[in-house]
């Protein structure tokens, strides 16, 4: 099957977005991978909450990943505002098992509105990273089977030595992106955004703009003030210059 085909298929399966507002069936669940597939799965989460409880939410959901009460989890990113419409977001990277329970915590007392799950296929990174590791250990082999002779000079022994050290840093850059890729495949990435009723509807836009109406009344004047402050010097040229315009205009026009 083609990497597109699965990430559609995936797409088609998590039940991609449902309309906003309405609650999603069933409990996001992890994904794990099968034999032969090498598949870095993510999920993305909108939760709706009331306004007052995101931050509680945030800071609960937080504390569980860092204490790892689901399992192996790690805090990706974090945001949080507050105001009027508060909202934040969690990235996260957590085993399967964990991805389920953790979501449940962090919609605790409101709502799934939307859920996103895809997969990046990293078979072709996985085997190349496997091919370049071998080919660089062949190339150490044959500089040990070098270091063994006995007829070699001392700038021999040194170009070698170099060489060796130059493989050993290939080795070890190899060996983290192997790591990175394995824990991208043992593990999800979770993205959960919280955000509440209020920032979606048609009041909390009127709510907003009533509240922003005094710092644009200020920050409009300002502008005001400014501009008439660049076009006064053009005005006190101008207008002496259209004077003179005008008298002559009507000498010639007399004439």
């Amino acid at each position: 099957m083609k990497p597109w085909m699965v990430v559609a298929l995936l797409a088609v399966l998590a039940g991609c977005s449902e309309q906003s507002g309405a609650p999603l069936g069933g409990a996001l669940q992890g994904e794990r991978n099968t034999a032969g597939n090498y598949l870095a799965y993510e999920h993305h989460v909108g939760i709706e909450l009331p306004a007052e409880q995101i931050g509680e939410r945030i800071a609960a959901t937080r504390e569980a990943c860092l204490a790892e009460r689901f399992g192996t989890c790690s805090l990706i990113a974090a945001q949080q505002s507050s105001g009027r419409a508060p909202h934040g977001e969690l990235t996260l990277r957590i085993v399967p098992d964990g991805v389920e329970a953790i979501t449940a915590l962090a919609s605790e007392g409101g709502e799934l509105t939307r859920r996103t799950t895809r997969a990046e296929d990293l078979a072709q990174a996985v085997s190349d990273n496997r091919r370049q590791h071998e080919q660089l250990l062949r190339q150490q082999q044959t500089l040990q089977q070098f270091e063994k002779r006995d007829d070699l000079a001392v700038a021999d022994l040194l170009a070698l030595a170099r060489e060796q050290a130059a493989l050993e840093v290939q080795l070890q850059a190899l060996a983290q992106e192997a790591a990175q890729q394995q824990r991208r495949l043992d593990t999800n990435l979770l993205t959960l955004n919280f955000s509440s009723p209020y920032e979606s509807s048609p009041l909390g836009r009127i709510g907003d703009a009533f509240s922003r109406l005094t710092y644009n009344l200020a920050e409009g004047t300002a502008n005001l003030i400014e501009f008439i402050g660049y076009s006064l010097p053009f005005l006190i040229v101008l207008f002496p210059l259209a004077l003179g315009l005008r008298k002559l205009w009507r000498r010639l026009a007399s004439r």
